[in-house]
């Protein structure tokens, strides 16, 4: 073999291990030429990538015109135009975000952690982020921040340096917090979202001192007042964010395990639903008995859910819509050959609620390949962002 073609293979090789690692630590390396339609993702017609080469990418967010989507890169923040590769950088590479959301004048709010000096211990904070700052310092918004919400035209968040209270609070564009709720909230708020009209919010909450329980709470955003509407024991735990759609609440949860099954399957997750006024959770009609949940996100006319999962635990993770007044769940994907990544936040509908976005790569071998491919048709073999267009089906009469 002479040395060009194994300087080729080699670079292929490096590429590839990169693209695959989740690591904080990060090196320059030029993303892969957008693949121009030559690539067929494997996720129906329609898809669209919306990212292309290296990088563990997460937590996709859509600007509020939807020609922009948001997303994280090894735990940094990006941003790019959905029809381009222009790529912009939000914060620096050592920053670790959890989550983002767009206010009405473009600027982004990241909750996340940049490095600390000299501990090992590391809490998120709410941050914004103005578009076109070239140093990317971020502004300083709140410290010890769990959870957030965005609404129309506010963001709403969960704070609490510790496990047994926590407080809910309020900021418009500009990062100005407008209000503080005096009202605390027992335990710990770890997802945080919005009714379809804006005047409450569900909080997944874990109380203090009891590992096995997770409790639901809904909080009256106008009043300032909460009230607990379900609790799940059994050490069972709420996976990702409440969805608040206009059939009632829904919400991924599953038996809390370390370990494997006896089997050596993961834990199994379901998708619940329990109406606004509260009472015993119940399994979600229409998306079958046998149905393995990963995600869920309710569209933005909240009477549609997407969901990531699987419809038995050995079939292969797709895309599905559930609609929750016809009780019927709508395969979107029905690939077999693409992993679509399952994190709870790793999806996110269209502001027109037309596509979703999420997070997949080509299947993983098992075996050493070494392929003759040019770079461009490597796209499968790293996690991306891929725009999978939904039938928006005609509004029921309300």
């Amino acid at each position: 073999m002479n040395s060009a073609k194994s300087f080729l293979i080699l670079s292929i090789a490096a590429i590839l291990a990169w693209g695959c690692a989740h690591s904080g630590e990060e090196d320059s390396i030029a993303p892969l030429a957008p693949a121009s339609g030559r690539v067929d993702p494997g996720l129906g017609p329609g898809t669209q990538a919306l990212s292309s080469g290296p990088g563990y990418k997460g937590s996709p967010s859509w600007s509020p015109e939807g020609d922009r989507i948001a997303f994280t890169v090894d735990g940094y923040v990006v941003d790019k135009p959905t029809g381009s590769e222009d790529l912009r950088h939000w914060t620096t590479r050592d920053f670790f975000a959890e989550d983002t959301e767009w206010e009405p004048d473009d600027a982004l709010m990241i909750l996340g952690a940049a490095p600390s000096a000299g501990t090992q211990e590391i809490s998120s904070s709410l941050y914004r982020a103005q578009p076109g700052d070239d140093s990317l310092e971020l502004e300083n918004v709140e410290n010890e921040v769990t959870a957030i919400g965005a609404g129309e035209d506010r963001l709403y968040f969960a704070l609490g340096s510790g496990a047994h209270e926590s407080w809910l609070a309020m900021t418009r564009s500009g990062g100005k917090i407008d209000r503080r709720y005096s009202n605390p909230i027992g335990g710990r708020v770890a997802y945080l979202s919005l009714a379809p009209d804006g005047e409450q919010a569900v909080l997944a909450v874990r109380p203090p001192g009891d590992r096995k329980v997770s409790v639901l709470r809904v909080f009256d955003l106008r009043k300032g007042q909460g009230r607990e509407i379900t609790r799940l024991e059994g050490a069972r735990e709420i996976l990702g964010t409440p969805q608040w759609t206009e059939q009632g609440i829904y919400f991924v949860a599953g038996k809390q395990s370390t370990t494997l099954d006896s089997d050596g399957a993961e834990p199994l997750y379901n998708i619940y639903r329990v109406p606004e006024e509260g009472g015993s959770p119940e399994l979600a009609s229409g998306v079958g008995e046998d149905f393995v949940a990963a995600s869920i996100r309710v569209s933005p006319d909240g009477r549609r859910l997407a969901v990531v999962g699987r419809l038995n635990p050995k079939s292969p993770t797709n895309l599905y819509v559930l609609d929750p007044l016809a009780k019927v769940l709508t395969a979107v994907t029905t690939n077999e050959d693409m992993e679509i990544k399952t994190g709870p936040d790793d999806l996110a509908w269209s502001p027109g609620g037309k596509s979703v976005a999420v997070i997949a790569r080509g299947t993983p071998s098992t075996e050493p390949e070494v392929r003759a491919d040019p770079a461009d048709r490597l796209l499968r073999d790293f996690y991306n962002l891929y725009e999978i267009p939904v039938d928006s089906p005609e509004a029921p009469p309300r």
